[in-house]
């Protein structure tokens, strides 16, 4: 009887050698006791889906692979729509400068080229003053001497 058990005891240390060493082979992939979800694919996610979605409940509550599935496609959508919306932003600010840009060459266009390169708008600009100059009084001193000057021009 003793041989028996340590033949017995043999066959079982052999059998846990196999299965450790992966020569047992594998447990078989049962397929999953929950519907597989209804979703569209994360791009084309929309308020409505999630509306509608009602997640498989298990026996100690939801089905946590199926929920894990769900929040993966929530946050790819979000995601997404995230990456959209920052892109966008960004080729509004890109035309609101390019507009602004485009008005204020406009703007130096209708002002006048500035003179010897200066990058700066040319600004037409009239210091007002009275229309007609005051008068001033002359010396008679330079009265004569004006005098002068126009008698020899008309001699030469």
């Amino acid at each position: 009887m003793l041989v028996v058990l340590a033949l017995a005891a043999l066959a079982i240390l052999g059998g846990v050698v196999m299965v450790a060493t992966g020569r047992g082979g594998e447990m078989q992939d049962f397929p999953p006791d929950v519907p597989p979800l209804d979703l569209p694919a994360a791009g084309q996610l929309a308020a409505v889906d999630f509306v509608a979605l009602q997640l498989p409940v298990s026996l100690v509550g939801y089905h946590t692979q199926t929920v894990d599935e769900t929040l993966h496609r929530a946050a790819g959508a979000i995601s997404a729509r995230d990456t959209r919306i920052a892109v966008l932003e960004q080729r509004v600010t890109e035309l609101l400068a390019h507009r602004l840009h485009a008005r204020q060459e406009a703007q130096a266009g209708r002002a006048g080229a500035a003179p010897h390169g200066d990058p700066r708008p040319r600004v037409e600009h009239r210091p007002e003053g009275p229309e007609v100059p005051p008068e001033l009084p002359q010396d008679e001193s330079q009265d004569t001497e004006e005098a002068e000057k126009a008698g020899a021009e008309e001699t030469r």
